[in-house]
């Protein structure tokens, strides 16, 4: 019965149909791609962290490569340019930054599209569906109105919910970006926590050698 009043509708109900089957599409698309890529950032780093304690780095970069998530390749990023000044390494990070969250933004539009423009053309087909009449005179108001309106009842009842599935979508990139941030950062800490001992070896090193040559100058010259 509500599939029959449905196609009397006219022909933008069908194109609300198909704009409705493209937006549960690119939802289910989008939320198992972010259910993939979310992963224990915490766990993550703490492998990392005993991994970068034996001074293994090619290990740790290893890690990186079996972990699919935009959180591990940020790691990844600052793990594979440690060597670079902190500031080279953040303007790095800016920029995987911004190609990640783009990655993660694709087909969005889409949805936001779709909930902007279905109650539009709900409204142009109920406003099609008035000007059918013609000459012709009504004797069911109801039925009329009932027909007239189903395009601009469809279009809202598609439009609401692409829109609201659209804002929780954007919701979850903003998590999944606030993780890489934060994994970034510690990850930046933790490579110079890592070099930190390396520095001081070389450092004292360093030091030992000038005071070494420092005492055989003292002796040519005795």
């Amino acid at each position: 019965m509500l599939a029959a009043t449905l196609l009397q509708g006219g022909p933008l109900v069908w194109v609300l149909l198909a704009t409705s089957a493209l937006g549960v599409v690119v939802f289910v698309e989008r939320r198992l791609t972010y259910y993939r890529v979310q992963i224990n950032t915490t766990a993550l780093l703490g492998g990392l962290k005993n991994v970068l304690s034996q001074n293994n780095l090619v290990e740790a970069i290893g890690i990186c490569d079996a972990t699919p998530s935009p959180t591990a390749r940020i790691v990844k990023v600052v793990l594979e340019n440690h060597q670079l000044p902190r500031e080279e390494v953040k303007e790095i990070l800016e920029q995987h930054g911004s190609e990640e969250v783009a990655r993660l933004e694709q087909r969005l539009g889409v949805l936001a599209t779709i909930g902007q423009i279905a109650p539009l053309l709900g409204l142009l087909g109920a406003v099609l569906g008035f000007m059918e009449t013609g000459e012709e005179v009504i004797t069911d108001h109801h039925a009329h109105f009932a027909k007239a309106l189903m395009p601009l009842a469809l279009g809202l009842a598609i439009g609401v919910p692409c829109y609201v599935g659209y804002n929780h979508l954007v919701a979850v990139v903003g998590m999944i970006v606030i993780d890489m941030q934060k994994a970034g950062l510690r990850a930046l800490r933790m490579v110079s926590e890592m070099e930190s001992p390396v520095r001081r070896k070389r450092t004292k090193a360093r030091h030992k050698t000038s005071s070494d040559s420092g005492e055989d100058n003292s002796r040519d010259k005795g």
